[in-house]
């Protein structure tokens, strides 16, 4: 299990990614949040923009698939996506995230 982060460029665009995910069962269940100062480092100089920020809960074995899916259909700003393992998750949400999302 892991928790997927994507980065997106506005609400509407993770709206739109999160409807995406959860209707395609890549995704059980997601968080959105929103006016999040994002910083980086870009050809020696730091950047500063507003993002907002999705976090969901899915297979680890469907992070490939999430990927390359929000790639193909947000092509003109695709979003930066990672995931971190999810240490612990009690039984109950286990079963459901399995039962849930697509079968690997």
């Amino acid at each position: 299990m892991v928790l997927v982060h994507i980065i997106c460029e506005s609400k509407r665009q993770a709206l739109n990614i999160v409807d995406v995910l959860i209707e395609e069962r890549l995704m059980l269940d997601a968080m959105i949040s929103d006016k999040l100062l994002f910083k980086r480092l870009k050809s020696g100089e730091t950047e500063s923009h507003e993002r907002t920020l999705v976090m969901g809960t899915t297979k680890a074995l469907l992070f490939k698939t999430i990927d390359q899916r929000i790639k193909k259909v947000f092509t003109s700003t695709p979003p930066l996506v990672y995931a971190m393992p999810i240490v612990y998750m009690n039984a109950r949400q286990t079963q459901e995230l399995q039962a849930e999302t697509q079968k690997v």
